[in-house]
């Protein structure tokens, strides 16, 4: 790929901003969890990495809305041309999503708020002239497929590296699994996986800072227990921070593995192009809501309490939805590519299955990192072969979003097409 300014020198800044989560905080990811927080094992972090005039932020939370998100890039800093802003998708973070996913901490999003312009105009004011290199590495072992038991999955582990003068300024490193190491039996702020694979890497590159960006990982797993495992808040064996600390450094081990091997990227000024796509939402028939708001009311009724807590919420979505009728409509989601020099960096809003980052990828070529959970995040993305098996994710994960109903079979792909048609333009 040229670069039609000639020779470049990329820059690259970074920066961590820790965000206060008071004890007694909601908490989000799963429905079965009964009590807010009862404290911090891991600090809820917002990342801020800048390369050249783009912005790349990550949050420690379980989604961000998209208007959320539209705001948030309307407060950042002059000088920076565009943002893109992930979730890490963590089931133990606190509930900073208005209208979904449980009660709501609007104390804590204010927080993440101030903290997404301190770590993006330092990120700015500390670049420095890098060298830039990437690497990846399959057969990581840890994620499968929590769907289809006999699956076979292999998704790899991606890491950029951005090499000052100094020694390495950030890097980012991206796999495919769900934080979902710790079960809904946790009420303690962390960030799952996420947390201990960052501190390896950043305790192997003295002074570096590392963004995790989370995959297409709607279908993925740490093992091959399903959504719908999860309805219950019964400590789960292997699913504690013990556990949590292990899979992470296995990543983190493969990513550092990875790097040793990585190839330098030719430099070139880094630019960020982005298209809105929309997306159809299932139109649902008012009948068969009324009739299963009745069938979850009973439930919620007779079922132990964190069981009743999931039929509880359904209710009242049902509630709200036979209330308001609302019409067909459509989700208008930003897709983005990140171009630095032959290196691309393609992110996809929402939960997409593993399949979609494959489409992408088969599309952009090889050297592409493909992200979910980008610039909005409100429901699962299955591809289109996944409709006929139904499921928590194709179903009823609109439910918990707070959405008018799913969407609509074949969005997934629409949404991988557009971002490979932007690397064709």
């Amino acid at each position: 790929m040229t670069d039609d300014w000639g020779p470049h020198v990329v820059s690259a800044g970074a920066a961590t901003v820790v965000v206060d989560v008071p004890v007694g905080t909601p908490m989000t990811g799963y429905a079965a969890r009964l009590s807010p927080s009862t404290g911090v094992h891991d600090p809820v972090t917002v990342r801020a990495l800048v390369v050249d005039d783009v912005g790349i932020v990550v949050v420690d939370c379980c989604a961000l809305r998209k208007t959320t998100c539209g705001e948030l890039k309307a407060t950042r800093p002059a000088g920076i041309v565009d943002v893109v802003i992930a979730a890490t998708h963590t089931h133990s973070g606190p509930c900073i999503t208005p209208g979904g996913l449980g009660a709501f901490a609007p104390d804590v999003l204010h927080a993440v708020e101030k903290a997404f312009v301190e770590a993006l105009t330092t990120a700015r004011h500390q670049r420095t002239p890098v060298t830039v290199r990437y690497g990846e590495r399959r057969a990581v072992g840890v994620g499968r497929n929590r769907r289809h038991e006999d699956v076979e999955i292999d998704p790899p582990v991606q890491i950029v590296a951005f090499d000052g003068a100094h020694g390495t300024v950030a890097t980012l490193v991206t796999y495919t699994m769900h934080p979902v190491v710790l079960s809904a039996a946790n009420t303690l702020i962390s960030a799952d996986y996420v947390a201990p694979l960052r501190d390896m890497v950043e305790a192997a590159l003295p002074g570096s800072v590392c963004l995790f960006l989370q995959g297409c990982a709607g279908d993925v797993n740490d093992d091959h227990h399903s959504a719908e495992g999860d309805f219950s808040a019964t400590p789960t064996p292997g699913r504690d921070f013990e556990a949590a600390a292990a899979k992470g450094e296995v990543v983190a081990g493969a990513a550092l593995d990875a790097l040793s091997r990585a190839a330098t990227v030719a430099p070139a000024r880094t630019r960020m192009a982005t298209t809105t796509v929309a997306l159809d939402v299932t139109a649902l028939d008012p009948a068969e809501v009324a009739v299963d708001r009745t069938e979850w009311a009973r439930l919620a009724a007779t079922l132990p309490a964190e069981r009743s807590a999931l039929y509880e919420a359904w209710t009242a979505w049902a509630d709200s939805w036979l209330e308001h009728r609302p019409e067909p409509s459509r989700w208008l989601g930003r897709v983005g590519l990140i171009s630095m020099g032959g290196l691309r960096i393609a992110t996809l809003p929402g939960e997409p299955f593993l399949a979609v980052a494959d489409r992408v990828r088969s599309g952009l070529g090889e050297h592409a990192l493909v992200l979910g959970y980008c610039d909005g995040v409100s429901g699962y993305l299955p591809t289109s072969d996944e409709y006929e098996h139904g499921g928590y994710e194709v179903c009823d994960a609109h439910r918990y979003y707070g959405m008018p109903g799913p969407y609509a079979q074949g969005s997934a792909e629409r949404l991988a097409d557009a971002v490979i048609s932007l690397g064709e333009k």
